[in-house]
C-alpha cells in the first residue's frame, strides 16, 4: 500500500505536468501525511539538503561546464575533423565519423543530451549535404549519443554511485568496455546499412592528412585522456577530474583554438548552472524519497516479494532489464534511478550481484530509453535538428536500437565486460 501511494502519487503528478522534482516531493508529502502523520514536515526540508550535501555531486556541475566549454570553444569541430580522416573513407564514411566522434566526445561531456547536441549540430547537416537521408542521420546521432553516459565521465553513474554508496571511479571505469563495444558495433551496423543502400564514402587522404588533423586536434583529444588517465592512475578523484577538465577545456578554447569569447564563456557558465540546478533539485527530492523508502521499509518488502518469485540472479537481471526498458520509455532516467534503485538494492545484495555491474546495466537500460517513444528526448531533439518527423527518425533508429539491446544483453550476462577493468586498475 505504501509503495502504491508513493509511486501512484508520483505518476499522477507527472501526468498532470508537475515538474519532476516537485512531483517527487508531492508524492512523498502525501505518503508522509498518510502513513507518518506524527512526523514534522521540517524533516522533508532536512532530507532535501542532506540529499545534495555530497562532495561527488560537484562533479556533475563541473562536467556539464566542461561540455559547454567544449562546444563553445571549437573542440567538437576538431574532434569531428580528426575522426573524418580516420574512418571517413569507409563505406558510409560520415556515419562512421559520427560514431567515432561521439565516442571521443563521450569522454568529456558525461551527458547523452549534451553529446547529441554537440555531435548532431555538426554531423546531421554534413551528412545531409553528403546525400544521406536526414532521418538516417538523425537516428544515428541519437543512438550514438547513448554512449555519452556509458563511456566515462557519466552523470547518471555519479547519481547511481551516491544512491548505493558505491565508488564513482569504479562505476566510470566499468563503463569503458561496454561503451567502446557499443561504438564498434554501431559502426558495423552503419557499414551493413551503407553497403545495402549504396551510401557514399569519402576519400582516403593518407597518413599525412591524419597527422595534420591529429596535430590540429591533439589539444582536444587530450581531454578524455587526462580525465581517464588521472582517474585510472589514482592521480585525482572524479570530482577533481571535473575541475581539471573545466580548466583545461577553457585554456584550450582561449589560447589554442582562440574561439571562446567572453560572451560565449558567460553563456556556457549560465547553461551549465541551469543544468546543474535542475539535476540538484531532483537529487534533493530523491533524498526525501530515499528516506521514506527506508523508513517505511518499502525496499525490504519489495526485495521479499521479488525473491519469492526467483532466487536466480540471471532471472532477476532478465526481469530487471525488461522492467527498465519499459520504464525508460516513459520516465526520465534520473527519476527512474532515484525511484527504483533504492527499492531494488536489497534484492541485488541478497542475490550477491555486484553493484558496479548492476549499475552499468541499469544505466544502459535507461539510456536506451532516451531513444524510444513516446518520451525519448533524443528522438525529438535530433528530429528537430534534421527537420524530420519523429516517426521517420524512430523507423531509421530500429537497427541501431537492436545493436544497443544486443550490447545490453552481453553486458548483463558477461559481468567481466564491466568488472574486468575496475578490478585490474582499481582493485
Amino acid at each position: 500500500m505504501t509503495l502504491a501511494v508513493l509511486l501512484g502519487g508520483l505518476v499522477l503528478l507527472s501526468l498532470l505536468g508537475v515538474p519532476l522534482a516537485f512531483a517527487i516531493l508531492g508524492a512523498c508529502l502525501a505518503t508522509l501525511m498518510i502513513f507518518r502523520p506524527h512526523l514534522p514536515l521540517e524533516l522533508m526540508a532536512q532530507h532535501v539538503v542532506n540529499g545534495i550535501d555530497s562532495f561527488p555531486l560537484i562533479a556533475i556541475a563541473l562536467f556539464l561546464f566542461a561540455g559547454e566549454l567544449m562546444n563553445a570553444g571549437g573542440i567538437t569541430r576538431r574532434i569531428v575533423d580528426f575522426a573524418a580522416t580516420l574512418v571517413g573513407h569507409i563505406r558510409g564514411g560520415l556515419g562512421h565519423v559520427t560514431v567515432l566522434a561521439s565516442m571521443i566526445i563521450s569522454g568529456i561531456s558525461g551527458s547523452a543530451v549534451a553529446d547529441a547536441a554537440a555531435t548532431g549540430s555538426v554531423m546531421v547537416p554534413a551528412m545531409k549535404r553528403a546525400g544521406f537521408p536526414p532521418a538516417f542521420s538523425a537516428a544515428l546521432c541519437e543512438t550514438a549519443a547513448v554512449m555519452g553516459p556509458i563511456i566515462p565521465p557519466s552523470i547518471p553513474m555519479v547519481i547511481y554511485a551516491i544512491l548505493v554508496e558505491a565508488s564513482v571511479g569504479h562505476m566510470f571505469v566499468g563503463g569503458i568496455i561496454p561503451g567502446v563495444l557499443m561504438g564498434l558495433l554501431l559502426m558495423g551496423m552503419v557499414w551493413i546499412i551503407s553497403m545495402r543502400r549504396g551510401y557514399a564514402k569519402g576519400t582516403w587522404g593518407g597518413m599525412a592528412a591524419v597527422a595534420t588533423a591529429f596535430t590540429a586536434a591533439i589539444a582536444a583529444l587530450a581531454t578524455p585522456v587526462i580525465i581517464l588517465g588521472g582517474i585510472l592512475g589514482g592521480v585525482f578523484t572524479v570530482t577533481e577530474a571535473g575541475a581539471i577538465a573545466c580548466v583545461y577545456c577553457g585554456l584550450v578554447a582561449v589560447f589554442v583554438y582562440r574561439q571562446l569569447t567572453l560572451k560565449e564563456f558567460w553563456r556556457s557558465l549560465v547553461t551549465a548552472a541551469q543544468g546543474t540546478a535542475s539535476v540538484m533539485l531532483i537529487v534533493g527530492a530523491s533524498g526525501v524519497m530515499g528516506w521514506m523508502i527506508a523508513d517505511l521499509q518499502i525496499n525490504k518488502e519489495a526485495a521479499a516479494l521479488l525473491l519469492s518469485f526467483t532466487t536466480s540472479d540471471w532471472v532477476f537481471l532478465t526481469v530487471v532489464n525488461v522492467f527498465f526498458l519499459i520504464v525508460g520509455m516513459f520516465m526520465d532516467p534520473l527519476a527512474a534511478l532515484i525511484v527504483f534503485v533504492p527499492i531494488l538494492m536489497p534484492a541485488v545484495q541478497a542475490l550477491a550481484i555486484d553493484p558496479i555491474h548492476f549499475g552499468v546495466v541499469i544505466v544502459i537500460n535507461l539510456m536506451i530509453g532516451l531513444c524510444t517513444p513516446p518520451v525519448g528526448y533524443l528522438i525529438y531533439l535530433m528530429a528537430n535538428v534534421a527537420n524530420e518527423p519523429p516517426q521517420a527518425v524512430i523507423r531509421e533508429s530500429l537497427p541501431f536500437l537492436g545493436v544497443l539491446v544486443f550490447v545490453l544483453i552481453l553486458v548483463t550476462y558477461i559481468p567481466a565486460l564491466t568488472l574486468a577493468l575496475p578490478q585490474y586498475f582499481l582493485g
